[in-house]
């Protein structure tokens, strides 16, 4: 059975596996992928090889802990936002990390993580679309600006979905006899978008 597509990708760097591992599997439940580190090093190396929707990260940890490695990540202009989580947080650690640059400080164990998951990733969508969609005169008639928009939502997913001519008309929620006509009225070569 394949498996739906992947909606974010999530770093949870935590030492208490336990507690790491049931934040995993209910965020995997939905289709987030979720890669797990115990430590800062670890850390370090899967930021290192891939890139993050969202990084939750613990406060107190063996070796680095979150806090130096948020101010080392912020300092060193790493984007991806970072929430920290403790169980046993004072306000200043909540205070300090927000300065820091965290989006936000949660209290362990995390009862009801979905909603707030899907909320920081919401947030941080729009703050990447606040300067509007790219390429569309906005004085432009409708059908021009639409054609436009169009253009670039089938070739955005057409290279996401390697030209899966299916997996695009069901995530446009069309058939595909009318995704091959809109493409070809939009001029968008279906193999080479």
């Amino acid at each position: 059975m394949a498996r739906a597509n992947i909606i974010g990708k999530i770093l949870i760097i935590d030492d208490e596996r336990i507690n790491s591992e049931t934040m995993k599997d209910t965020l995997e439940d939905v289709n987030y992928q979720v890669s797990l580190a115990d430590n800062a090093q670890e850390a370090k190396s899967l930021i290192q090889s891939q890139s993050f929707d969202l990084v939750m990260m613990d406060v107190w940890m063996p070796g680095q802990d979150g806090m130096s490695l948020l101010e080392e990540w912020i300092d060193s202009g790493f984007e991806t936002p970072i929430v920290m989580m403790s169980g046993h947080a004072e306000h200043k650690d909540v205070v300090r990390a927000i300065k820091l640059g965290a989006v936000d400080f949660l209290k362990k164990p995390l009862h009801d993580i979905l909603p707030l998951v899907r909320k920081f990733l919401s947030e941080q969508a729009v703050k990447q679309n606040q300067n509007g969609i790219t390429g569309i005169d906005f004085d432009a008639p409708l059908k021009v600006a639409r054609n436009i928009f169009e253009q670039e939502y089938f070739n955005h997913h057409l290279q996401e979905n390697n030209h899966n001519i299916a997996t695009v008309a069901a995530k446009a929620g069309m058939e595909r006899t009318t995704l091959y006509r809109k493409l070809k009225d939009l001029g968008i070569d279906k193999n080479k978008a």
